[in-house]
């Protein structure tokens, strides 16, 4: 046997040290704790989103319906139509005003439909208000 294919100094060979391979480990450690703690960030943003999006789906179906029984429905004290409620995750409630245009006098055909969406996020209430206006 030939002793020619042996490397013949064992301090030429190519590789990592134990130390090398211990830091890289703990580098890449710290980077994944660092990434890891955005997820829940990103979590809570997208639940946050979606919670605001089904309120805002609710207050376009009460705007709706508020624009589907008319304006005479609306004109008259009290309203013919349901002005609170609530659904699984939501309570609603609709306001009707008149309207008080600058300079212009009231000829009573305009009124203000707001909707308040109210719901409860981490232990705290949230409140959005979505406004329309429905015409004779």
């Amino acid at each position: 046997m030939s002793m020619r294919n042996y490397p013949k100094q064992i301090g030429n060979r190519k590789g990592f040290s134990l130390l090398e391979l211990i830091i890289a480990i703990g580098v890449l450690a710290i980077g994944l704790v660092g990434v890891l703690q955005i997820f829940p960030v990103g979590l809570r943003a997208s639940q946050r989103a979606g919670t605001l999006t089904k309120a805002a789906f609710l207050a376009q179906n009460k705007m709706e319906e508020v624009k589907m029984a008319g304006f005479d429905a609306i004109a008259e004290l009290p309203p013919k139509i349901p002005l609170s409620g609530s659904d699984p995750d939501f309570e609603w409630e609709i306001f009707i005003d008149d309207v008080a245009l600058d300079g212009i006098e009231s000829d009573d055909n305009m009124r203000k439909v707001k909707v308040k969406v109210t719901w409860t996020e981490r232990n705290n209430k949230k409140t959005k208000d979505f406004i329309t206006y429905v015409t004779r």
